[in-house]
């Protein structure tokens, strides 16, 4: 009868010690489960420019080829997005290269868009945003939300 009751008291003390083993390791996980996820709300917000981007909306972005190919693009504007910052972002984004040149006191200009370079044929790259050719340099014109920016290879009207 003795050896009985010491072992029922062991299953219950055995049985106790699992329960609060398994309520602390259940509630540490959920502890170190909420820190990472806080710990990634936290890199998000660090993020902000992705915050910043959804704030300023979009721009319809065009590249004409001159040869009948055209790619259209939604891009997502930052804060201060020119013609310029966008084309760098999209290149970046659609993985294709872009080559420009900084003239001191003037800008930058696109020399080349994904291998298409200036020159070839009397064809030279120029930009347009909403139907107009703008006289800046693209790094200067800012783009705002709804804008259309064209970039066209084609002859220089100049």
């Amino acid at each position: 009868m003795l050896k009985s009751n010491f072992n029922s008291r062991h299953v219950w003390i055995i049985f106790l010690v699992l329960v609060a083993g398994m309520i602390y390791f259940t509630t540490t996980e959920c502890r170190k489960t909420e820190n990472e996820i806080n710990a990634l709300i936290q890199k998000e917000i660090a993020n902000s420019s992705v915050i910043k981007q959804s704030d300023q909306g979009n721009a319809l972005y065009v590249i004409d080829f001159g040869d009948g190919k055209v790619k259209t693009f939604q891009v997502a504007l930052f804060e201060n997005s020119t013609v310029f910052s966008l084309l760098k972002k999209l290149a970046e984004r659609e993985n294709f290269k872009t080559e420009s040149k900084e003239y001191e006191g003037m800008g930058v200009l696109v020399e080349s868009i994904d291998g298409v370079k200036n020159g070839v044929g009397n064809k030279y790259w120029q930009y347009w945003v909403n139907g107009e050719l703008p006289m800046v340099a693209a790094d200067k014109k800012e783009i705002k939300k709804g804008d259309r920016v064209e970039w066209k290879f084609g002859p220089s009207p100049f």
